[in-house]
């Protein structure tokens, strides 16, 4: 244990002192100990001093004494030891109120006691507990430095960290998409990470410990260190206080677990890098369109015999990102990963911004269903876990046998291509969906798809830019829904009685009857051809 005031009001030559104000902080600690001798003194307090006057010096500020109170405490001072003699007989009432209130201790010394009769056996006494302490310190290094030199893996340098402790304990390092929490049956550990990653939860200093950090909460206490502030700003090394605050030298077991953990971590990730860069170029050159089909052919035994689970089909995604700094793009990366054993991803970083996936066609999978677009938007759902409404836009392939991967890779990116165009964000764009594009798109029909769009949808878009109206998305809706206007009213969020005016409205502009099946192809073209038209106006432009 450190020295605490109240250990040096117990040594012989105090016999006599007694505590004026701040018995709560007779408990603080004490490393060195300084004579004040000037009123601005305390400017060149560096924490944890026993601060010992005459009171001459605080003649002065006779008038502000409570300010000083405020000041050492600021500075992380143990506490005021005064003779009140020669200079100053009593001290202000608001200096001693303030010092109840923030539990500083002021004493008086008696007045025939010498500076150095105090200030010797203080500093042996901080002398033999530094010893004891550097003792400890090095047999916790010790402990740390054989697990990690034996081969220990993260859990097992955890689980060193949670002996010593005896308090649960919890490693996240988010850019390796790795949590350890220690015991695993212990409950909060969500409510640990969000106190963690929450910036308006204050987070004090430890004295005794540099770099430890502590955040309050209602119901227990977080201590945490910084695993590594470059690589990953939100990974920790923390502790739960429930009940008594953690002994003080015990925290200094998360500075030693700080060290070896990170060399374990620096370690894994050249692991898995290597790792990722030999998948990396397994998949790229599984979608290289200048492979030939038996080279291709040949790959994919190579993979198989490697271990790879290959399957006959897959959707290709390509995922881009625009918003992510570093350390969440490694994160996520960490994350698409992750998911290469559980659901059998191949996964390939092309840029700093973009992702490939390659997701298998199985008969248990309903990818069929929504072309792979549900599949992809739960991935990206869980990238909000690193940070929250990522802005993204994605293209996703048709089914394509294995053998065929390049044409999956060249129709996804084709797909993300008109989802960018489209100046929308976080959507999902389907090959599937771009083939009427591609028909449509020579430059010499331009000019006949506008007057189609004119003559179909004029009235209603000139009608909705003069009034703010919704006509042309109640005319897209209520097709898509066979003329259903409760489903139309459901989906659309209005009442079914607006449906019906808005379809009367309709009718009254164009003259045109839209359920007639003759009319209704039209009508659905038109709708397609003024998408088209919108997402080729940023390439006019």
């Amino acid at each position: 244990m450190w020295l605490t005031v109240e250990d040096v009001l117990s040594i012989d030559v105090m016999r006599g002192a007694d505590v004026i104000a701040g018995h709560d902080g007779l408990g603080r600690n004490i490393k060195s100990v300084t004579v004040l001798d000037a009123p601005d003194a305390s400017l060149w307090l560096q924490g944890h001093e026993l601060a010992l006057t005459s009171t001459f010096p605080l003649l002065k500020r006779r008038n502000g004494l409570n300010m000083l109170v405020e000041e050492l405490v600021a500075r992380n001072v143990a506490g005021l030891g005064l003779k009140l003699h020669r200079y100053m007989t009593t001290l202000p009432d608001a200096m001693i109120a303030r010092a109840n209130e923030l539990a500083f201790p002021i004493f008086r010394v008696p007045d025939h006691i010498a500076w150095i009769e105090i200030i010797s056996p203080i500093f042996a006494r901080v002398l033999d507990t530094d010893a004891q302490h550097l003792i400890r310190s090095e047999e916790i290094r010790s402990q740390f430095t054989k697990q990690l030199f034996s081969g220990a893996g993260l859990e097992s340098l955890m689980a060193l960290l949670y002996s010593m402790l005896g308090r649960p304990v919890l490693l996240t390092s988010p850019a390796d998409a790795h949590t350890v929490w220690l015991p695993e049956v212990a409950a909060k550990v969500d409510d640990v990470m969000q106190i963690l990653r929450c910036a308006d939860t204050a987070a004090e200093h430890v004295a005794s410990c540099p770099g430890v950090m502590r955040k309050r909460s209602a119901d227990f206490n977080v201590v945490y260190i910084r695993l590594d502030q470059g690589a990953d700003p939100h990974a920790y090394i923390a502790a739960l206080e429930t009940g008594e605050p953690i002994d003080p030298p015990l925290l200094h077991c998360l500075v030693h677990a700080r060290e070896a953990i990170s060399m374990s971590l620096l370690q894994r990730r050249a692991n898995i890098s290597i790792t990722r860069e030999k998948h990396n170029e397994f998949v790229h050159t599984l979608v290289d369109p200048q492979l030939s089909e038996g080279a291709r052919q040949a790959h994919i035994a190579r993979g198989k015999e490697k271990g790879i689970p290959l399957h006959d089909r897959y959707f290709a995604a390509v995922i881009k990102f625009h918003n992510l700094d570093e350390h969440v793009f490694r994160a996520v990366a960490s994350l698409f990963h992750a998911k290469m054993d559980d659901d059998h991803l191949l996964v390939s970083s092309l840029d700093s911004t973009r992702f490939l996936l390659l997701v298998p066609e199985t008969e248990q999978s309903d990818l069929h269903l929504d072309g792979g677009a549900g599949c992809i938007e739960r991935y990206i759902a869980e990238v909000a876990k690193f940070q929250a409404a990522p802005d993204w836009n994605a293209g996703i392939s048709q089914a394509t046998g294995v053998i065929h991967l390049d044409r999956a890779y060249e129709q996804a990116e084709y797909a993300l291509g008109h989802s960018l165009k489209s100046g929308e964000k976080c959507r999902v764009k389907l090959h599937d969906e771009t083939g009427l594009y591609r028909l449509l798109s020579h430059p010499a029909m331009q000019n006949d798809i506008r007057r189609f769009i004119d003559e179909w949808l004029q009235p209603l878009l000139q009608y909705d830019r003069k009034r703010r109206s919704r006509l042309v998305a109640t005319l897209r809706v209520f097709l898509d829904n066979n003329g259903n206007y409760r489903e139309t009213a459901r989906l659309m969020h209005v009442h079914h009685n607006t449906v019906r005016y808005r379809i009367s409205q309709i009718y009254t502009l164009t003259r045109r009857d839209i359920l007639n099946p003759r009319l209704r192809l039209q009508y659905q073209l038109a709708l397609v051809l003024h998408d088209m038209n919108r997402e080729r106006a940023p390439e006019r432009e």
